[in-house]
């Protein structure tokens, strides 16, 4: 069973919008861990999974792992 926050992230990075940031794969892990532990903002959560890739990343890396 998922937890509201997972819905939460899951629908905002399956939304279909243009990219309006651009994560480098630098920066992927990091990045990750700061949202994973509620320290991005939702306002850029949205911005920052218009990146398809990173999401995915996300997605594949993090959400598994709490579901």
């Amino acid at each position: 069973m998922t937890t509201k926050k997972n819905r939460t992230i899951i629908t905002v990075g399956e939304n279909k919008q243009k990219m309006t940031r651009k994560v480098d794969t630098y920066e992927y892990e990091s990045l990750a861990e700061c949202i994973k532990t509620d320290q991005v903002p939702a306002s850029e959560i949205v911005q920052i999974f218009t990146d398809k890739k990173f999401y995915k990343y996300y997605k594949k890396n993090y959400l598994n792992k709490w579901t």
